[in-house]
């Protein structure tokens, strides 16, 4: 299945775009290669209010959301995970509504064995981004069902772009908040230890099982068709592994280098994401034994082992 990319997206920064009667976003002013048009911040509801995913701490997003919510009760601040240009306007905000501050844990709270077991021994780099500030009122777990302003949310944990990122299922709106999980203007950035490729497509997998009719990511248009995105992202993947597999079949090759082989016209600016996603493919087909290398890192090289 082919994958097919949205990336006509021109957002009104700063001011709040109604989606349906009661959920408005405020897409911040953020916009980069890694973050497209901007983060998008979420407020759902009419009298009170929660807010999923605040965004950067910037004032003039800051004030955007603030503008928004005006004399308004925010109740919840949820959090779908713990990157820059998600979770720490969530403290700012929390000071000024009284709101409880939900999510998952800390970045590296469902961090898999074998990857703990890797990063404890070799420098995998990465952990680039990160919240070090995340301040939490409520952990949540997979499957947990919460109770807010008459909506009932499941919490859908999706762990690969990092360990501790979950997905929002409104059950009244048959829809769910993908966090960076799944978009449609781009591929999701897996960067090890904390982003985990195999995690990642377990991931994947839990949500072609699920079925909501609509997803709003944390960055780019809301996905009309998500299923179709899932499976098509499901599918990209495993292209991307055959093609990693192939470029490394007759010499040993280090990420950066199967970037260059593998990766078409690819943004100059993107490169460093396209490495990493490459390593964490290929400590996935490590942990799998379809890889060998002399030594583990970002500059070793890597040979088909079957």
């Amino acid at each position: 299945m082919a994958i097919s990319f949205d990336t006509d997206h021109n957002p009104i920064v700063g001011k709040a775009e109604k989606l349906e009667d009661d959920l408005v976003v405020i897409t911040a002013n953020n916009a980069s290669p890694m973050t497209f048009t901007g983060t998008r911040s979420y407020i759902l509801g009419t009298d009170n209010l929660i807010v999923i995913d605040p965004g950067p701490d910037i004032n003039q997003h800051f004030d955007a959301i603030m503008d928004f919510i005006g004399n308004r009760k925010v109740t919840d601040i949820i959090l779908t995970h713990s990157h820059v240009d998600h979770s720490p306007l969530s403290r700012r905000l929390k000071n000024e509504t009284g709101a409880s501050i939900i999510g998952f844990g800390s970045a590296d709270e469902a961090r898999t064995t074998f990857m703990k077991e890797l990063s404890s021994s070799l420098d995998l780099g990465g952990e680039e981004g990160i919240d070090k500030n995340l301040t939490l009122d409520e952990k949540v777990i997979d499957k947990q069902k919460l109770v807010k302003n008459n909506y009932n949310i499941e919490v859908v944990h999706t762990p690969g772009h990092l360990s501790n990122h979950i997905c929002l299922a409104v059950k009244e709106k048959k829809a769910l908040f993908s966090g960076d999980h799944v978009m449609g203007w781009a591929t999701t950035l897996i960067s090890p230890p904390d982003g985990d490729l195999g995690s990642f497509m377990r991931s994947l997998e839990k949500l072609s099982e699920r079925d909501e009719l609509i997803y709003y990511p944390g960055h780019g248009k809301p996905l009309r068709e998500p299923k179709k995105m899932v499976l098509a992202q499901i599918a990209h993947r495993r292209d991307r592994e055959t093609q990693i597999l192939s470029s490394i079949s007759k010499n040993a090759k280090t990420p950066s280098e199967i970037v260059d082989d593998v990766y078409i016209d690819l943004n100059p600016m993107l490169k460093t994401a396209a490495i990493r996603n490459v390593l964490a493919h290929l400590i996935d087909l490590y942990e799998r034994k379809k890889v060998s290398v002399d030594k583990f890192a970002i500059t070793a090289k890597f040979s088909k082992v079957i």
